[in-house]
């Protein structure tokens, strides 16, 4: 199958990282959204403490993580169905009020000094639920506020607000941990959804829904599969995403246990690593157009790969908190210059007919499959320590994901 974006000269994407700022309704969404997910980030490292706190257990944190991917596996596929038929918009509304509440009930547990792992595994699990539907109506409401032209900028800022926030919410996270307690950064995560509801609500979307007289959604679901494993770039692309998901990704889950086994920082020390991650990771959705342009996309991937791996590797190997900071902020800057890249050229090639199917097996790569990899790497850790887990799991992930980019040479000429 003849590809599009193989296609495509480097002077076909000369567009900046910035162009989809012309947009009103984006610069609307793009603020709104980095106030949310700062306070998202904010709980996300808190919890991770809290849960670490509560078991000293790094299968607890594994199961943690399963709890919230789950749902995704289930409903994925089908929340993809859904976009296509229901406006993005309305769909970000619900989830984000629907998200809020979640916070609030685990800040008053939390302050109330009622709050148990199960409570957190359960508020997990519901969360993953709203999840599963809300992530590939954010991927597909892009498109909408920017036009195909600038999809490639409106996907670039869309990591750049994702990972500024990764920033922001660690770091004060670490300060409200050490200064006023988890439950602080709970009920700050459930007041920031107030920003990006009021921005969703006064934005003007125009969405192009499917008019099928019948839903059929297992109908669309397997049309929607078997455009993706025939297609011969989208296909290496998904696998890629399943792989980190199972791998590379899910190391990210052992921080709060290394931060407090092997650099004997528990707050200060974890709320660096996420901190450092996030700004590599700013870093590189910023020079990701850069890059594209310059050595093409399918190249970087590939590349990309590589840097995650080795950086991994050295984090696993060290016990001194100035080195493994540093090599985390290699690996944020590496896999999301990789898989940010991975989804700009999914949305490159799927046609508008496949678009909210096709990103919904993206988003079932990310939250679908990653509990499993999360818990299994949680269990490792338990019985051998969270060190030689991210060890092996990294060297696992860097051979699978090396071999798919070899078999695929249509993916590496991508640009």
């Amino acid at each position: 199958m003849t590809t599009t974006a193989a296609a495509k000269p480097p002077s076909a994407l000369q567009h900046s990282t910035l162009s989809a700022l012309r947009y009103t309704n984006f610069r609307l969404y793009f603020i709104g959204q980095v106030v949310s997910l700062s306070g998202t980030w904010m709980q996300s490292v808190a919890q991770g403490w809290l849960v670490f706190h509560l078991t000293q257990s790094e299968l607890a944190l594994g199961i943690v993580a399963c709890a919230a991917g789950v749902p995704a596996l289930i409903l994925s596929p089908v929340a993809g169905v859904m976009v296509e038929r229901i406006p993005r918009r309305n769909i970000l509304i619900f989830s984000q009020i629907y998200q809020m509440i979640l916070a609030f009930v685990l800040a008053f547990l939390t302050a109330t000094n009622m709050v148990q792992v199960w409570h957190i595994i359960v508020l997990a699990f519901l969360l993953g639920i709203i999840n599963a539907i809300d992530a590939p109506a954010r991927q597909t409401i892009i498109k909408d506020m920017v036009g195909t032209e600038n999809l490639p900028s409106g996907i670039a800022l869309n990591a750049i607000m994702f990972n500024a926030s990764r920033v922001v919410g660690p770091a004060a996270a670490g300060i409200a941990l050490t200064q006023l307690g988890p439950a602080w950064c709970f009920f700050v995560n459930g007041l920031s959804f107030l920003a990006v509801i009021f921005m969703l609500i006064i934005i003007k979307v125009q969405t192009l829904v499917a008019k099928n007289d019948q839903f059929a959604p297992l109908a669309r679901l397997r049309e929607g599969l078997a455009f993706a494993r025939h297609h011969a770039t989208i296909r290496p692309l998904l696998l890629l995403a399943i792989n980190a998901s199972l791998f590379t990704v899910n190391i990210s889950t052992l921080l709060p246990a290394f931060a407090d086994t092997v650099l004997h920082s528990p707050k200060e020390g974890f709320a660096a690593l996420s901190t450092a991650t996030g700004i590599g990771a700013v870093i590189a959705a910023m020079l990701i157009p850069i890059a594209g342009r310059r050595f093409g996309r399918g190249r970087v991937v590939t590349v990309m790969g590589i840097f995650t791996t080795l950086a991994c590797i050295v984090v696993s190997q060290t016990s001194d908190a100035t080195i493994a900071t540093i090599f985390m902020g290699i690996y944020g800057f590496a896999i999301i210059m990789q898989f940010t890249t991975v989804n700009t050229l999914i949305q490159s090639e799927v046609p508008d007919e496949f678009r909210g199917r096709v990103l919904s097996l993206y988003t079932l790569s990310w939250f679908g499959v990653s509990p499993f990899g999360a818990l299994a790497l949680g269990l490792v850790a338990q019985l051998i320590g969270a060190p030689i887990a991210i060890l092996i799991y990294s060297i696992i992930g860097g051979v699978l994901g090396g071999i798919v980019a070899l078999r695929s040479p249509e993916m590496r000429r991508l640009w």
